[in-house]
This record gives structure tokens, C-alpha cells and sequence, in this order.
């Protein structure tokens, strides 16, 4: 058993907006917070304060604390994941997946939900998706959406590894969320040449998800979408699958529906309608 923890940074209607965090699966979750724990109490860091990717990179976290956070993590039994998302690329390329801000925020989700099914078919477990709340009525909306779109899947991709309905819960009372605020913050930040972010970053590297055969990160354990034109991309480019799965314009990709699985547009706003 398998547990996705998920916050954002940047905002969905910025150049990039990012979407990701840490699977954990469930026996190493007592390793991977007693570890923190302790960083955080060897460093001072008061045990009722939450740390935040925004105070690591402004300063109001030490660089000391910092530091002995991201190098802790870096030793966890984590995987990482996140997406990068264009949103103003992605309006004139697939304006009905970026519509709106919602759309966007859904369109990342839904590129996670799917490797972190990949993810769990290959480690044969299960798992479910933690998310960091926002405002309830936009809370009730992402419910609502990744419940049909856990029930209907993606064109030729179903979930049936991924149980039960999307979980919500704030960020200041969950150890997983706070991972997973430092993960896709150090990621983006990095992407930007924040700071300390890119070294954070290296540190946390070899914890992305990879391709199973390939070893590769693009397109698994770092998904950017739509891909930057050649020369100013954000990553090397790759993609999850062969050739011969190449994705259709408006599909998040193609692969093989899972056993008695059906599928559905991939279209956020189709699925949410």
C-alpha cells in the first residue's frame, strides 16, 4: 500500500505551475517522519511549527535547517513525482485542458494519477492520493472530478490500483504534505535558478520516479506539459512510452486499457462536467 501526498506551487495561471510530492508506501511511513522528526529537533525547529518550501527559500527557514531537511529526505524511502505544467503555452496548444484555472490544477492531477498508477502496477501495491486543501468548494470540485475520472480512467489507461476517493486534508497537520511542499517546491524553484533550490534539488534527484526500463526520469518521475519548443526546453526531452505510443492531441497519453478497465476523454473538463 501506497500513499500519494500532493501540493502545488506557483499559481495555475503563472508561466509554469507545478503539481506534485512523494509516494510512500505505507510500511516506511513511520521510518520516513521519525527521520524528519529528528533532523527537525537536532536543528531547533520547534516541534508544532510547520516548515514550509516558501520559508527555505526566502530564508525564514535557517539554510542550516534547510539543508539537514532536504539531505534527511534524500535518505528516505520516498518517490518523487511532480508536473510542470505551461498553462499559458498550454491555452494556445490545448486550450480545452487550461481553460481555466481548475482545468489546470485537474490536467496535472490527472498526468500524476496516471504514472502513479503505472507506479503501483510495477511495484504490484495500491495506493490513494492525499491532497493538500484549499478552499472547500474547490476541494468538493476536485472530488467530485477525480471520482469520475478514477471510475472512467483516461483513454486506454484504467485505475484500478488506486482506492477509494481523493483524501483532502491541511498541509499544517500532515508530515506527507509538508514532504511534499519541500519536493515540488525545490523542483520548480530549481527550474527557475531560486537560490539553493537546484542544489536541493540534486539532493532529492536519485528519489524520482524513474522508467523501468530505462531508467529515465522525463516523462515518469517529471512530466512537463506541453513541451517547451526545441532550445528552450525545461528538461531534456523524453516521454514515458516507445514510438509507437505516441499521444493524439488532447489525450494525456496511450497505453494499454487495464483489465476490464473502460476509459473516458482525457479532457479534465470532460470528466468534470
Amino acid at each position: 500500500m501506497h500513499v500519494l501526498f500532493l501540493d502545488e506551487s506557483g499559481k495555475p495561471d503563472e508561466k509554469v505551475f507545478a503539481l506534485g510530492g512523494v509516494a510512500i508506501r505505507a510500511d516506511d511511513w513511520r521510518l520516513t517522519r521519525d527521520r524528519l522528526t529528528a533532523a527537525l529537533s537536532e536543528q531547533g525547529w520547534p516541534a508544532d511549527r510547520e516548515l514550509k518550501w516558501h520559508g527555505c527559500r526566502t530564508g525564514t527557514v535557517p539554510p542550516t535547517v534547510a539543508d539537514a531537511v532536504y539531505a534527511t529526505l534524500a535518505s528516505c524511502p520516498i518517490t518523487c513525482f511532480v508536473c510542470l505544467l505551461r498553462p499559458l503555452a498550454g491555452r494556445q496548444s490545448h486550450p480545452e485542458l487550461f481553460a481555466s484555472g481548475e482545468d489546470t490544477y485537474a490536467t496535472a492531477l490527472t498526468f500524476l494519477a496516471e504514472r502513479f498508477q503505472r507506479f503501483l502496477a510495477d511495484q504490484e501495491s495500491y495506493g490513494l492520493i492525499v491532497l493538500d486543501s484549499r478552499r472547500s468548494e474547490l476541494d468538493e470540485r476536485m472530488r467530485r472530478f477525480f471520482e469520475r475520472l478514477r471510475e472512467q480512467g483516461t483513454p486506454y489507461l484504467s485505475f484500478e490500483r488506486l482506492i477509494d476517493c481523493l483524501m483532502l486534508a491541511p498541509s499544517h497537520l500532515s508530515t506527507g504534505l509538508q514532504i511534499a511542499d519541500l519536493v515540488v517546491g525545490a523542483t520548480l524553484g530549481a527550474r527557475r535558478r531560486q537560490g539553493d533550490a537546484s542544489r536541493w534539488f540534486k539532493q532529492l534527484e536519485p528519489r524520482f520516479a524513474r522508467h523501468p526500463a530505462r531508467g529515465t526520469i522525463e516523462g515518469v518521475g517529471i512530466k512537463v506539459f506541453p513541451e517547451p519548443a526545441s532550445g528552450t526546453r525545461l528538461e531534456a526531452p523524453g516521454r514515458l512510452f516507445d514510438a509507437s505510443d505516441r499521444r493524439r492531441p488532447g489525450e494525456i497519453y496511450t497505453s494499454r486499457k487495464g483489465p476490464g478497465g473502460t476509459s473516458a476523454s482525457a479532457d479534465p473538463r470532460a470528466s468534470s462536467s
